[in-house]
């Protein structure tokens, strides 16, 4: 029987499993959104959308906004995006990390937090990341005082088989385990002490988790294969921020695929995930 966390984990799943694509299934995408803002406002978030258009389709970045005690602290995004690929129900890629998005924010409702956070759900990142794109760079043109981000990318895929986990050609894969039974938080030089302090705190909340980190030169621009999700936008709006994720196709066969289902993932390793980053959003080191 899965605890009451999980539950709603898998509650969210539920709801959001299926195509969600701007072309193929624009009708399921808008669906998904109305869901998380509902959820958001439930949660007693000041909830607002900004439309997002692309080749003649509109999407919509969805926020929720809990306010903090102290200003000069600044703001923190937290981000997933929502929409899928063509042809898959999209569970692990990307409605695990929008059931673990919404779970954090159900994990913060009734505590005081001194920064701001904006609970995010990006739309089509799919299609080159264009809701965070957007997002960042309005941010960047305004100003605004971002303390630091975390995009959640693909977070219920869990292994425990020998050789399941590989590994881009630039990283030492001797210095990582070889099962894909743990999770990842990946940052770049600016954003070393947001990556670390996160995976430090992923780490103590939850032990039996398996955390690993990693923290590319420069500003990651020349690491292809682990810019591929929102963060990396703001990585070239010179924000910190830093990747959460099970390592997509790293790890997980189901990639971009029809089997990317629910019946291939682990509830309780994203009700985990989720505890270890409503623990680190209350304090967050950045």
């Amino acid at each position: 029987m899965h605890s009451p966390q999980s539950a709603h984990i898998l509650n969210h799943l539920q709801a959001l499993v299926g195509e969600r694509n701007p072309f193929s299934a624009p009708g399921p995408l808008e669906q998904a959104g109305a869901y998380i803002l509902q959820h958001f406002q439930n949660l007693g978030l000041s909830v607002s959308r900004e439309e997002v258009p692309f080749e003649g389709t509109l999407s919509h970045n969805i926020f929720g906004l809990k306010e903090g005690t102290d200003p000069s602290q600044g703001t923190f995004i937290l981000g997933a995006h929502y929409d899928a690929v063509e042809g898959t129900p999209g569970v692990d890629d990307n409605a695990s990390a929008v059931a673990a998005l919404l779970e954090v924010a159900r994990c913060l409702a009734e505590d005081a937090v001194k920064g701001s956070i904006v609970f995010t759900a990006f739309a089509l990142e799919e299609y080159g990341f264009v809701g965070s794109h957007q997002m960042a760079a309005r941010l960047k043109q305004s100003g605004e005082n971002i303390s630091g981000m975390v995009a959640l990318e693909m977070l219920g895929y869990r292994t425990t088989e020998p050789g399941s986990q590989t590994y881009p050609p630039y990283v030492d894969a001797a210095q990582y385990p070889d099962t894909g039974d743990f999770i990842a938080v990946v940052g770049n030089e600016p954003s070393q002490s947001l990556a670390l302090g996160l995976a430090d705190v992923l780490k103590r909340t939850t032990p039996d988790l398996g955390v690993e980190h990693l923290v590319l030169p420069g500003r990651g621009d020349s690491f292809v294969e682990v810019r591929l999700s929102d963060h990396c936008v703001f990585w070239e709006q010179d924000f910190k921020a830093a990747m959460v994720t099970d390592t997509a196709f790293f790890r997980n066969p189901n990639y971009h695929q029809p089997t990317d289902t629910l019946e291939t993932l682990d509830i309780d390793f994203i009700r985990d995930i989720s505890a270890g980053l409503a623990a680190y959003l209350k304090n967050p080191a950045v």
